[in-house]
C-alpha cells in the first residue's frame, strides 16, 4: 500500500507485508538419498586390527587388499526426514516513509521485520537420551559417554554416546529452526549543482535465530555451538548478525569534465562464541561444537593455571577490548553462543573521472579509482580486526576420574586482533564510446 499524502508529492507512506515458503536446499535430499544406511558405510578399526599395509601387493594384485578386516565394526549414518516435516517458512514485514523537503533533498526511515519459523535443521536421534553424567565445575553441563570411558587425556569415543549400537549417527530433518530480524534504516538523499549528489545511509539491524545451519551436509547442522546437548538448539545471535552499517556516496557536480566521487562503507557488530577445543567435550560425534565455560579468575577454586591464563588475555594488551568484555560477561558460566561482539570498521574508495569530447558523440572517458584510501595514507587504517566466528577458549588437557572433570589449559592469544581486509590499490581506466 502506498500513500501520498495530501496528494502532494511530499510525504510518501508504503506499508508491505508477505508470507513466503521454499523448500529446503536441494543437497538435503541428496543426504537422504545417499545416506540411506544400505548404500555406505564407514569401517572403524583400532590396535591389531588395522591392517598392515603392502601397497606394492595392492598394486599388482587388487585382490590382496584387505577390504573390512575379520572383526571389524562397520557403522552406517542415516539421514532421514522427520514424519512431521513442514517447509521453511518467512513473513516480511516493511514500513517506509519518505519526506520530500524540496526538489534537491529527500530523507526517509524504513523499518523491515523478518519472521522465519519450521526452518530446516539435523538432529541427532541416535544419542542416548541423557547424559551419562554432568561436569561439576561447570554449572553442571551434561557429558554424553560414562566417565569410565574417558582416557586420561580427556578424549571421548562418541560411538559410546548411542543409543543403538547397530547404527551409527542418525540424523533427521526437522523444522525446529526459528529466526527473526528486524532493522531500522535512514537514509539521505541529495543533489548536489547540477548533476552531483549525496546519498546516505545509516542501519541498525539485529537478526537472532535457535540455529545458523541453511547448508548442506547433513554433519554442518549439528556443528551449532552448544552448552551440552547438540539437539537443544539455543537461541542467540544468529552467525549472520551486524549491528551497525554506514553507508555514504557522493559525486561533485561536473567541473571541467572532472567529477570527483567518494564512497565509504563501514560495518560493525558481527558476532563470535568461545568454544572448548581438542576434543568433543560432550562426548557425541562433533569435535568443536561445545560452548566453553569461563572459569571465573577471582573464584578460589579456579586451578591455577587458568586463572593465570584467562588473567593473561585480561592483561595482555594486543587483547581487543570486545574480547575483555565478553571474558567478564561470562564468568561463572557458559558462554553465550555468538556473545563476542566486533567493533566498527570502514573503508573510503575514491575515484575521478575526465571525459574529453572528440566529435559529434565520441568520447574519451579516463578514470582513477583509489581503493581504501586511508590505507594507503597509514597502513593501520581501512582493516578490520574482526574476530572469526569460533574463538577457542580452552583446550582439553586431560580428564581426572576422581572428580570426573576436564583438565583445560586456556589457548594464548584468544583475543589477539587479527588485520584483516584488502591493502590499498590504485585502478587507472580508460573508455572510448561513440
Amino acid at each position: 500500500m502506498t500513500w501520498n499524502v495530501g496528494g502532494k508529492n511530499k510525504d510518501i507512506l508504503k506499508f508491505g507485508a508477505g508470507l513466503f515458503s521454499a523448500q529446503p536446499h536441494y543437497y538435503a535430499q541428496v543426504n537422504n538419498i545417499q545416506n540411506s544406511g544400505v548404500m555406505l558405510a564407514a569401517v572403524d578399526v583400532t590396535g591389531d586390527l588395522v591392517p598392515s599395509p603392502d601397497f606394492n601387493s595392492y598394486r599388482n594384485d587388487p585382490s590382496t587388499v584387505p577390504g573390512v578386516p575379520e572383526g571389524a565394526q562397520t557403522i552406517s549414518t542415516i539421514n532421514a526426514v522427520a514424519s512431521d516435516f513442514q517447509v521453511p517458512s518467512t513473513f516480511k514485514a516493511n514500513l517506509n516513509y519518505n519526506k520530500y523537503l524540496n526538489d534537491r533533498v529527500r530523507v526517509g526511515l524504513n523499518l523491515l521485520y523478518t519472521r522465519t519459523f519450521n526452518n530446516y535443521v539435523y538432529l541427532e536421534r541416535n544419542l542416548v537420551d541423557e547424559p551419562y553424567f554432568r561436569l561439576s565445575n561447570e554449572a553442571n553441563r551434561g557429558v554424553f559417554v560414562p566417565a569410565n570411558t574417558i582416557t586420561n587425556r580427556g578424549q571421548t569415543d562418541w560411538l559410546n554416546s548411542r543409543k543403538s549400537e547397530n547404527l551409527g549417527r542418525v540424523l533427521e530433518l526437522n523444522s525446529d529452526g526459528l529466526a527473526y530480524q528486524y532493522a531500522l534504516v535512514l537514509d539521505l538523499g541529495t543533489r548536489i549543482g547540477k548533476d552531483g549528489y549525496l546519498n546516505a545511509s545509516y542501519t541498525f539491524n539485529q537478526a537472532r535465530d535457535n540455529s545458523s545451519y541453511n547448508c548442506c551436509v547433513a554433519n554442518t547442522s549439528t556443528f551449532l555451538p552448544v552448552v551440552d546437548d547438540s539437539r537443544a538448539l539455543n537461541w542467540a545471535y544468529s552467525d549472520y548478525h551486524f549491528k551497525d552499517k554506514l553507508v555514504i556516496n557522493a559525486a561533485s557536480p561536473t567541473w571541467k569534465g572532472f567529477v570527483f566521487g567518494a564512497s565509504l562503507i563501514g560495518i560493525g557488530g558481527t558476532r563470535y562464541s568461545f568454544l572448548v577445543t581438542n576434543g568433543s567435550l560432550q562426548g557425541d560425534f562433533p569435535l568443536n561444537n561445545a560452548l566453553a565455560y569461563v572459569f571465573d579468575p577471582n573464584d578460589p577454586s579456579t586451578p591455577e593455571n587458568i586463572r593465570q591464563g584467562i588473567n593473561g588475555i585480561l592483561e595482555d594488551p594486543n587483547t581487543s577490548e570486545s574480547t575483555k568484555k565478553y571474558l567478564r560477561e561470562s564468568f561463572g558460566k557458559v558462554a553465550e553462543r555468538n556473545g563476542g561482539e566486533n567493533p566498527f570498521a570502514a573503508t573510503l574508495d575514491l575515484r575521478i573521472l575526465k571525459q574529453i569530447k572528440i566529435i559529434n558523440q565520441q568520447r574519451l572517458e579516463l578514470s582513477a579509482d583509489i581503493f581504501n584510501f586511508a590505507n594507503m595514507l597509514n597502513r593501520e587504517w581501512g582493516v578490520d580486526n574482526n574476530l572469526s566466528r569460533s574463538r577457542n577458549l580452552l583446550r582439553i588437557q586431560g580428564f581426572d576420574q576422581a572428580t570426573q572433570n576436564y583438565i583445560y589449559n586456556v589457548e594464548s592469544g584468544v583475543g589477539t586482533q587479527p588485520i584483516n581486509g584488502t591493502p590499498w590499490r590504485v585502478q587507472v581506466g580508460l573508455r572510448y564510446s561513440f
